[in-house]
């Protein structure tokens, strides 16, 4: 990995672990991920201030899904694994340009402050709720 892709996940996790243990965002904070992270901080920023990071938790199983909803659509957020199904994630950070999109930011952001609603769901509802990620994939020529 470059080291600008270790910076980013280095600056996230160092902001978010503070922001958990004083439960806000503060102005100092703000300026740290606009320097590292630039439009894509400003654009995760407004949606965790409009809510749109929502945390489905499914019984009995314990799994979590979180999703974003951002300009396009609603996506997955798998922040274990800093993935999201964005077109970002596909065209930025899979080709190691960078190490996290707007998405991930707002997920890791909102889950610090605690400032997320939980959806209570039975497994059952699981292929529901993932059916909007998945696609079938398009027959070769």
């Amino acid at each position: 990995m470059s080291q600008a892709y270790e910076r980013e996940l280095g600056v996230i996790q160092r902001v978010c672990e503070d922001i958990a243990s004083s439960g806000k965002l503060t102005d100092p904070q703000k300026a740290k991920l606009t320097e590292q992270f630039g439009d894509r901080f400003k654009n995760a920023l407004e949606l965790v201030e409009k809510r749109k990071v929502k945390r489905f938790r499914f019984r009995p199983s314990g799994r979590i899904i979180w999703a974003v909803k951002g300009r396009k659509g609603v996506y997955q957020v798998i922040p274990e694994t800093n993935f999201c199904n964005c077109d970002d994630y596909y065209f930025r950070v899979m080709d190691g340009k960078r190490a996290l999109c707007y998405h991930i930011i707002a997920q890791r952001i909102t889950s610090a402050l605690a400032r997320f609603e939980t959806s209570e769901l039975k497994d059952r509802h699981y292929g529901r709720i993932t059916q909007q990620w998945r696609t079938r994939p398009e027959p070769a020529p």
